[in-house]
């Protein structure tokens, strides 16, 4: 595979870009008409639009609504498991939902789609470490830059060795993916360890967290300290770290209190409310069109006019919040026979409205389940009561296996269709089991194959350093 270089069109004007507005041609996909790496990187400005495009790219690669970015992949995977309900959708997110249209496949849409995604950023990212510290200018800055990279490329490695291969505790000698560390036409690698890869993340999430120290961000979107924090914190739960799991989320989620009920039942839509880690904002001049989330929930009453109105819940699902919890926000659509929520909705009649990468109650969350997963029980009740208190709901009082499974079903409680639940079965070998009223039975084994990616045709094809053999298998179990 040779990365394509893919760089901020005008050094001048991208900033202005990043946060006035963005349109289509604000990256330059095209290598022969970039400018050069040479010019970009003379100037910290040029070093700052250079991320600021990073960022651009992350959030708004295109405005498709099944594979345009982390935003869609976050409900698209989702819905592949199984509280989330397609109905009615015209064929939209039906490579998610129907698994009996082979959604993990070589030759299909959604694999190249997140390869070429998630590869494209770590190029970008990876062109700026390249050039960063030979460039003249504050330490200060070039520092929070650097970090904000680092943070990035680790970020983005961590999705693509959960796609394409089976979770760290039962395959860290197994084949991950490349890793490349340079931008640049680079020529194709074979796949790296599971366990070299995740060093190699580890390692970037800990320089950016050291680097980002005292880095004030004008904005929701931009990487800062806790973010990064909010990163290692899923990775080392992944690794079952418990002990660096727990610290990690402990302090990304400091100074984000968690948000009141009428926070909670306001939509989802404003990225200014204190629990909010990360996110996305859309406005008139800055917006995903079709392809945002709130298009998507079966729970508009106006027409349909200018929504896709085909997501719903699973009734089993449902049927998990008790009556007063705050995050009960579930109806019955008559007319369409089947549960919503309104978890998601529009700030305003034209479905704009900040989107949620990351929040404080997810950290809640990891430091409670790898605490109880260390034995330290009480401590783990104390962070998770602080959730369920704020929720409304009430208090766990399981011991051993028990709380850990209760703290896993408040994960999909409170963290549905925000790009958690598919890989938390991944992580804990649980299958995927479709029940209650959801319309389209599937049952996934447990590390089944079925969970993880094949890798695209077009990467065999272009990298020579890649063998039939290294591909994924489509189905069967994986036996450790």
């Amino acid at each position: 595979m040779k990365l394509r270089k893919i760089i901020v069109f005008n050094i001048f004007t991208a900033f202005a870009f990043f946060f006035a507005g963005c349109d289509d041609d604000f990256l330059n996909t095209n290598p022969s008409t970039s400018i050069s790496d040479e010019l970009l990187f003379s100037t910290m400005d040029g070093a700052q639009n250079a991320i600021n495009g990073v960022y651009y790219l992350i959030r708004l690669r295109s405005t498709d609504i099944e594979f345009g970015s982390i935003i869609q992949f976050n409900n698209g995977f989702d819905i592949m498991g199984q509280d989330l309900i397609v109905r009615n959708s015209m064929g939209q997110m039906q490579v998610y939902y129907a698994h009996n249209t082979n959604p993990t496949r070589a030759d299909g849409g959604m694999t190249s789609q997140v390869w070429s995604y998630f590869y494209t950023i770590i190029n970008n990212v990876n062109m700026i470490l390249d050039n960063i510290d030979s460039i003249d200018g504050d330490q200060t800055q070039k520092n929070h830059i650097k970090g904000q990279a680092l943070a990035i490329r680790g970020w983005a490695y961590f999705y693509l060795v959960r796609f394409y291969q089976q979770t760290y505790a039962i395959a860290r000698d197994m084949p991950g993916v490349p890793y490349y560390n340079q931008g640049g036409n680079t020529e194709g690698r074979p796949r790296e360890q599971v366990s070299v890869v995740y060093g190699n993340i580890v390692s970037d999430l800990n320089e950016a967290i050291n680097l980002l120290a005292g880095f004030n961000r004008a904005f929701k979107s931009q990487v800062n300290q806790s973010v990064a924090q909010g990163f290692l914190a899923n990775v080392y739960l992944t690794m079952e770290d418990w002990a660096s799991a727990a610290a990690a989320a402990n302090a990304a989620k400091s100074g984000y209190p968690l948000m009141t009920k009428e926070e909670f039942q306001s939509g989802f839509n404003e990225w200014a409310l204190e629990e909010w880690m990360w996110g996305v904002h859309q406005s008139t001049v800055q917006n995903l069109g079709n392809g945002s989330p709130f298009t998507l929930w079966a729970n508009q009453t106006r027409g349909t006019q200018w929504t896709f109105d085909f997501l719903y819940v699973n009734d089993t699902f449902m049927g998990l919040f008790e009556e007063g919890d705050v995050r009960n926000q579930f109806w019955y659509r008559e007319d369409h026979g089947h549960w919503t929520s309104d978890k998601f909705r529009e700030a305003q009649d034209d479905f704009y409205g900040d989107i949620v990468l990351m929040r404080s109650a997810e950290m809640y969350l990891v430091e409670a389940e790898a605490l109880a997963r260390q034995g330290r029980e009480d401590e783990a009740k104390t962070v998770l009561w602080q959730l369920q208190d704020q929720r409304q709901a009430t208090r766990t009082s399981s011991t051993g296996s028990a709380l850990i499974e209760a703290i896993l079903v408040e994960r999909r409680k409170e963290l549905y269709a925000e790009g958690v639940a598919w890989f938390d079965l991944i992580r804990n070998q649980k299958p995927v089991s479709r029940t209650g009223d959801h319309p389209s039975i599937v049952e996934i084994p447990s590390r089944s194959w079925r969970f993880i990616l094949q890798i695209p045709v077009n990467e065999f094809n272009s990298n020579t350093n890649l063998v039939s053999t290294d591909q994924n298998p489509y189905d069967g179990i994986y036996q450790p």
